[in-house]
């Protein structure tokens, strides 16, 4: 007798683990595509397809344009940005400026364009000076973009383009932006960390709750189930 019911009791802890695992493994592969789910939607990337309309005419351009000037490149680096919980990869020009007719009063401005032709980047190369017509990047009124879309080209084959919109000014505001292209490197490391809270508070936060709400409940029924089998 009492090894019967030695041998059910030791029965009913195996089914208890035996079950209780099976309830584990259910919970942590939920909890697993939950999770999947979340940064799928979480980790967005940008992308691009290049179709230009015909460019306007060089005073309709820099009626259009937020900067026109004209400047050599002095650095180019790539950068990995976190625009409001959107990643985006990008080109980043560091440009001494030589003349302005439009929206910049700097010696140094940095112009970012996407990463190849295929996506309308423009390819800069250091040492050279190009006639740049800028708009602001992304709507974002801090920084400026161009493209193979826009009048940008070589100076060396700008002038059609000079004689029509005249002889530019020189800067005075003497400025340093190499800080900023290093900053901007450092932001690299941090850009997917940043994005994923960014996409998470703007966009996400009601499936983030309903996950939450989802696993608070998963862990309850667990319990019940672990206090339920011992009772036996």
């Amino acid at each position: 007798m009492i090894e019967t019911l030695h041998g059910k009791a030791r029965l009913s802890i195996e089914e208890l683990f035996g079950r209780k695992w099976r309830v584990k493994k259910g919970l942590i592969f939920l909890t697993f595509m939950m999770l999947c789910s979340c940064l799928s939607m979480a980790v967005p990337n940008k992308t691009y397809a290049c179709s230009c309309m015909k460019p306007p005419d060089p005073i309709k351009a820099v009626a259009q344009s937020k900067a026109v000037f004209s400047g050599t490149v002095l650095d180019i680096k790539r950068q990995v940005l976190d625009i409001d919980g959107i990643i985006e990869q990008q080109i980043a020009v560091l440009f001494d400026v030589e003349q302005t007719w439009k929206g910049l009063n700097q010696t140094q401005v940095m112009v970012l364009t996407n990463l190849d032709e295929p996506a309308c980047g423009y390819h800069f190369q250091v040492g050279q000076t190009y006639l740049v017509f800028a708009g602001s990047y992304n709507y974002n009124k801090e920084l400026l973009g161009t493209s193979n879309c826009s009048l940008t080209k070589g100076i060396s084959v700008a002038a059609a383009d000079l004689n029509q919109i005249g002889q530019g000014e020189k800067p005075t505001e003497i400025v340093s932006l190499q800080h900023k292209m290093d900053r901007m490197a450092y932001t690299n490391r941090w850009a997917y960390v940043t994005m994923i809270v960014h996409r998470i508070i703007h966009h996400h936060l009601d499936e983030l709750m309903v996950v939450g709400g989802i696993l608070v409940a998963g862990g309850f029924i667990l319990v019940l189930l672990i206090r339920k089998r011992r009772g036996l």
